[in-house]
């Protein structure tokens, strides 16, 4: 069966997304610091540009910052997943169980499409060490999901998913698994 998905050369990285991550946390703290310190001719305290009189704004754009860049990492760890999952499914080599799984599975779904489930499962099934691992990032899928959809309903992840607790739970498990991210 013929690859009919072109992989990009420059894919995001969660590195990549955690820089992003920083860069707007820090944007948000000196924006609303500098707005403080120097207010625009004519405004008072309660101008919104200044993140309102107490810190309550400011810590709401902080929350959808985390939320963003939470959404951002996990998608970027997705991406990193199924590169894998390509490369492997067209090279000889290696020539391991994990990659003869994949190849089974993408000799047998319909137009070379795979679902992620699909190869998460075949990790675990073939690197138990991970197991905990994966459970925890297909956690963090329903999260991405959850975002993804506009959080309209109140969600039950039974943990609390931001950028530093995601970074560690993709490099825990792409170190487990073997997949290098980018």
């Amino acid at each position: 069966m013929t690859l009919h998905i072109s992989i990009r050369r420059d894919q995001t990285t969660i590195e990549d997304m955690w820089d992003y991550y920083g860069t707007v946390r820090d944007g948000i703290v000196q924006s609303a610091e500098s707005a403080r310190q120097n207010p625009p001719e004519g405004a008072g305290l309660e101008d919104p540009r200044l993140f309102g009189s107490d810190l309550g704004d400011m810590e709401k754009l902080l929350d959808e910052a985390d939320k963003q860049a939470s959404f951002f990492i996990v998608a970027a760890a997705e991406a990193g997943i199924l590169v894998d999952f390509y490369r492997r499914v067209t090279t000889k080599k290696p020539r391991d169980s994990v990659t003869r799984a994949f190849r089974n599975i993408h000799n047998t779904q319909s137009k070379g499409r795979v679902r992620l489930e699909d190869i998460l499962d075949t990790w675990a099934a073939e690197i138990p060490i991970a197991k905990a691992d994966i459970r925890l990032f297909k956690g963090a899928l329903r999260f991405r999901h959850w975002l993804a959809h506009g959080r309209y309903w109140v969600p039950k992840f039974g943990r609390t998913f931001d950028p530093t607790a995601l970074i560690g739970i993709v490099t825990r498990l792409f170190d487990r698994i073997g997949v290098a991210n980018g």
